[in-house]
């Protein structure tokens, strides 16, 4: 499985974005590709891509220091460079004074984008990882303090529920576990920067907390809720009742390595987390097709309840069948996580199934360039885009270099 993670990423991945989608001229990066990867289709540079192929770039770049990674032209000090034009491109043109970002910008980055949501606090939270991952790998600490200023404006904000969520709003009475994931996500980058680079740390509280808030969406069933009642009745519409399992699979490593950095009474949160992922695994599982469904219902199978006209409700309703390349990374990345970090042998069956279904429908050279990220359920391509109107390059790199550093461990026991 490392073999072919790193081979994926040496010889498909990384080589498709670094000759595709640095722009060199103005800055920044292009991610405005078909889902086949082999026509651009715009040069607009959307914040929320651009913040994560930073992140992608300076996480390489240690990888590679380390010698555990190797793409042809792109030694650890060219992905450490090209990380930081990207940086400084965020920074100048996207970064406002209060703390938030710009959604999406022209080119050059002059101007947003017209017809584009002014901001996005996924948007805003992607730059913030952007800049502490490139501050933990360079060491330069001029990062550290505005990816602090983002994430501070962005924890008031989810917290009074006032955070707007482009592209998709959060239907009304319901709470929302993304934002509170990718705050998790956000927090934990920024710790771990402030450690490496030896500044104090000033978030700890916050990262502690949100871990107790993304656990708290978690349902005695093992699953996650992904927008249950404000009110916290189990209601029967389709808001309610509806489950992702791959959000769900993508947050428990993140709860489980922000259990490492946070210690003290996060640990207990520990075992809930590795007790869900085979009941999540189960739960999205297409068993007609194989591989995992986008959406699903809390009893499993397709979404259902009374519903309305939300831009969201339709997108359940649309997508739910789909095969999603994220959902895929993210839960090969979990599984064996689950599997050789902690010693869970329920784990390991799920990793082999789900790394198999993935490695067998989305790098189809003969389809496209790259990964073909969106699928229809029997596995043929769909051209369509996920969220937004670009090809990220953010889930399968970061997934695969997550296989690929597990190698330097050694398996283990559960620890509570």
């Amino acid at each position: 499985m490392t073999q072919d993670a790193r081979s994926h990423l040496e010889q498909v991945v990384l080589p498709f974005w670094i000759r595709q989608g640095i722009d060199l001229e103005h800055g920044g990066f292009h991610t405005c590709f078909d889902n086949r990867g082999r026509t651009r289709v715009a040069d607009d540079k959307y914040t929320w891509s651009q913040g994560r192929f930073i992140w992608l770039l300076a996480h390489a770049a240690g990888l590679a220091e380390r010698g555990k990674l190797a793409v042809p032209g792109v030694d650890a000090e060219r992905a450490l460079d090209l990380a930081r034009r990207g940086a400084v491109f965020l920074r100048e043109n996207a970064l406002r004074f209060d703390g938030t970002c710009a959604f999406a910008l022209t080119r050059d980055g002059s101007q947003p984008v017209v017809g584009q949501p002014v901001r996005s606090v996924y948007a805003d939270l992607f730059a913030a990882m952007g800049f502490a991952e490139y501050a933990r790998v360079s060491g330069e600490r001029d990062w550290i303090a505005p990816a602090r200023g983002i994430l501070l404006r962005a924890i008031d904000d989810i917290r009074d529920r006032t955070a707007p969520t482009p592209p998709y709003a959060v239907p009304a009475g319901h709470r929302a576990f993304g934002p509170r994931l990718i705050l998790l996500n956000a927090l934990g980058v920024f710790t771990a920067a402030e450690r490496a680079i030896g500044a104090s740390s000033t978030l700890d509280v916050e990262l502690s907390h949100e871990i107790d808030a993304v656990m708290s969406f978690r349902t005695d069933d093992g699953a996650f809720a992904e927008m249950p009642r404000l009110d916290g009745r189990d209601g029967d519409d389709l808001i309610t009742r509806h489950r992702v399992p791959g959000h769900a699979l993508e947050a428990i490593w993140i709860v489980l390595d922000a259990i490492v950095l946070a210690g003290g009474d996060a640990a207990a949160h520990r075992t809930p987390a590795l007790d869900s992922i085979a009941p999540l695994c189960e739960l999205g599982w297409d068993s007609e097709f194989g591989g995992m469904l986008r959406y699903v219902d809390r009893s499993g199978g397709k979404p259902r309840g009374a519903s309305g006209d939300t831009d969201y409700e339709q997108l359940v309703h649309r997508t739910w069948d789909t095969k999603l390349w994220w959902v895929h990374s993210e839960a090969a990345a979990t599984t064996a996580i689950g599997a050789r970090r902690h010693g869970r042998a329920e784990c390991e069956p799920w990793r082999t199934r789900i790394w198999d279904y993935a490695l067998s429908t989305f790098p189809r050279v003969d389809e496209g360039s790259e990964w073909v990220q969106i699928r229809n359920r029997d596995g043929s391509p769909l051209d369509q885009v996920v969220a937004l109107p670009v090809k990220d390059p953010f889930h399968i790199t970061r997934n695969l270099m997550q296989l690929i550093e597990l190698d330097d461990e050694s398996p283990q026991k559960e620890h509570a």
